[in-house]
């Protein structure tokens, strides 16, 4: 995408500016890279932890695809849509919403609806998918969430097939979170084999 835009920057046709392209590089790094690896960190934690799911995945590993769907809408690492504000008077689950306040979605909540899926407080590898909000929704959804999936098919099955027994190192209430960032991610993940 970058190569392709940096081509139509020459000229007087110039899709966007040097400033632009350079910071559409910065997101684009910044958003592919932080949100994959704190996924992947929070992936390898969950599965860690959910031994049951671990070995069906390991026994059956054609099941990565709806593995991965299923990490998204369980952990939700993207905890907040962005704001908007709203165009017009509505009531929305019975809340009232006035024409110009801001509405920001719980994507984490919306992974968790009840309404939306069966026990969704479970980790289900083999759970018949609805439309998850783990990449956002619509026209804001994530730009990368297909090498996202990629990333994350190809690292976790590869990791757990060279470190079968692997495991943490500490106990689960002793691994530092981050809840502070955009993201919701492990800062440190000890493991031993």
């Amino acid at each position: 995408m970058l190569a392709e835009l940096i081509n139509k920057t020459d000229g007087e046709d110039a899709v966007l500016s040097e400033r632009q392209l350079i910071g559409l590089g910065v997101l684009l790094l910044f958003a592919g890279h932080d949100t994959t690896a704190a996924m992947m960190g929070l992936s390898t934690l969950t599965l860690l932890t959910h031994h049951e799911q671990r070995k069906e995945l390991m026994e059956h590993p054609e099941k990565i695809g709806t593995t991965v769907e299923e990490l998204m809408r369980y952990l939700t690492i993207v905890q907040f849509g962005l704001g908007r504000v709203a165009k017009e008077d509505l009531e929305l689950a019975d809340a009232q919403i006035k024409k110009g306040d801001l509405v920001v979605v719980a994507m984490n909540a919306a992974n968790r609806d009840p309404r939306a899926f069966q026990d969704p407080d479970t980790l289900d590898i083999d759970r018949k998918m609805a439309r998850h909000m783990g990449f956002g929704y619509g026209v804001h959804a994530c730009l990368g969430q297909n090498v996202a999936r990629a990333e994350l098919k190809t690292v976790l099955p590869k990791l757990f097939q060279r470190f079968p027994h692997l495991r943490l190192a500490t106990p689960l209430e002793e691994v530092p979170m981050d809840f502070t960032g955009t993201n919701y991610g492990v800062r440190k993940l000890m493991v031993t084999r």
